[in-house]
């Protein structure tokens, strides 16, 4: 009994014990406990956004971090040549992306965005001149020359020849390579040696580059009242160009339209959609569906169906936007098709913006046409086929335009003018697959669908 008492006694004298020292010392207890919470955080955290920290199929895993470092140790310690580090990180964030294995996904630096950005804005970098380069010229040919640019501040003209360029001759030239040496070059001066067209001797000027309006869209009146117009991309500017072109071609007594999208690869979803509506029905302009197989439309909320018969101009350059904006007049059948079948690109990208500036876009959206036909991978075939002959000087498929649209104004219907042509009503296989419930997004702007984001030979 004794005993029982003791072994209670001295239990009870540990607890006070302890609670004295617990009254005295629970600020360092505390925060010891606070430490080890904070420590097993931070590592359930690694753990799950690392994945298995030795698992290196996880680019983001440990394992991949270490590996990393073990690579650039040994490169520092032993390369040859010197080492741009930054080249060497934006190379490593590209090669993130080139491992989807996907040509329409990249990573741009915040320099590059920019100048894509800037594109798709309606603006360039340049001196404001078209050039072109065939394989039988010796120098760079200057096509047109833009109203107030630096180009014809400094007097270049039509017809002029370019045979030295920022101190390259541009013998072996492209117009292509010529565009780049002009836009990426990092001075703002250009110098070139220009031959005019009237003959005079070679000089040599230089100009400053200045942020010039792209012209996406232009238009001319052809004969027999056909009107003309030319959608070189899709960007914030274009449908604005569109409209007003369209409207000075109505006020020059249009009496039918061709619209060329041969060459034009794409551009902006919202730039398309918004060009649509100048002249299309009430209704879907194209649906988008994610990879869980949501589906979202843009439409077109009022009628703006045009009276005039339609005919456009196709071929293999046709892509992104320019297929998206053909397959909608296509299936409303506002249109007739004519060239050759066009690129078959039916995907869209996003891009996101990371904490650096620099750019992510990667592939988020099928889409399919008014019809829900899929045109990825196969292209839409034109109503008639018509192909270039390129060792002749005329356009071939802008003349089977033309005389197709002035028997059309005349009054011949598109399908008895497609049966004469041999032509034919089914532009591609339909998908068989039908429009869900889906949610309208004609507000959303700045989808991008781009092939490429500039290839034109405007500088």
């Amino acid at each position: 009994m004794a005993n029982k008492n003791n072994k209670k006694d001295h239990s009870h004298s540990f607890l006070l014990r302890f609670h004295e020292k617990m009254k005295r010392n629970w600020k360092p207890f505390l925060a010891g406990v606070l430490t080890t919470i904070l420590i097993g955080s931070v590592f359930f955290f690694m753990f799950l956004n690392l994945g298995p920290l030795n698992s290196p199929s996880s680019p983001s895993s440990f394992s991949a971090y270490q590996k990393t470092r073990q690579i650039q140790s040994i490169i520092r310690r032993y390369y040859l040549n010197d080492i741009d580090e930054q080249t060497q990180t934006d190379t490593m964030y590209l090669g993130l992306v080139a491992g989807l294995d996907d040509k329409y996904s990249t990573y741009y630096t915040a320099e590059q965005y920019k100048k894509i950005k800037m594109s798709n804005d309606g603006k360039m970098e340049g001196i404001g001149i078209t050039i072109s380069k065939s394989d039988e010229d010796k120098a760079l040919k200057i096509e047109s020359v833009l109203a107030g640019s630096p180009a014809e501040k400094g007097g270049l003209l039509e017809g002029d020849l370019i045979t030295v360029l920022n101190g390259k001759s541009t013998r072996d030239m492209t117009s292509s390579q010529a565009v780049s040496l002009i836009q990426n070059s990092d001075s703002d001066q250009v110098t070139m040696t220009v031959i005019s067209a009237s003959g005079e001797e070679p000089r040599e000027i230089t100009l400053t580059k200045e942020t010039l309006t792209r012209n996406v869209v232009t238009g001319s009146m052809l004969d027999g009242s056909v009107g003309y117009i030319q959608i070189s991309s899709f960007n914030r500017l274009t449908a604005k160009q569109f409209q007003d072109t369209y409207d000075s071609l109505k006020d020059q007594g249009m009496k039918g339209l061709i619209i060329d999208l041969r060459d034009n690869l794409g551009g902006l979803v919202s730039a398309c959609c918004d060009t649509l509506r100048i002249f299309m029905p009430k209704g879907p302009l194209v649906y988008e569906q994610d990879r869980d197989g949501r589906e979202r439309q843009r439409s077109n909320d009022t009628d703006h169906r045009t009276n005039l018969p339609v005919v456009l101009l196709v071929n293999e350059n046709t892509a992104s936007a320019s297929e998206m904006f053909a397959g909608a007049v296509l299936d409303y059948n506002v249109g007739i098709a004519v060239g050759t079948v066009t690129y078959g690109k039916g995907i869209e990208q996003d891009s996101y913006t990371l904490s650096d500036g620099s750019v992510l876009k990667i592939t988020t959206t099928h889409y399919y046409t008014p019809n829900h036909n899929d045109i990825n991978g196969t292209g839409i075939t034109p109503n008639i086929t018509v192909k270039t002959d390129k060792n002749k000087s005329e356009d071939s498929q802008l003349e089977k335009a033309s005389a197709i649209m002035k028997e059309e104004i005349a009054g011949k219907t598109a399908k008895k003018i497609l049966k004469e042509y041999g032509g034919s009503e089914d532009n591609y296989k339909n998908s068989n697959t039908e429009p869900k419930d889906v949610e309208d997004i004609s507000s959303v702007s700045g989808t991008s669908i781009e092939f490429v984001s500039d290839t034109s030979s405007r500088s």
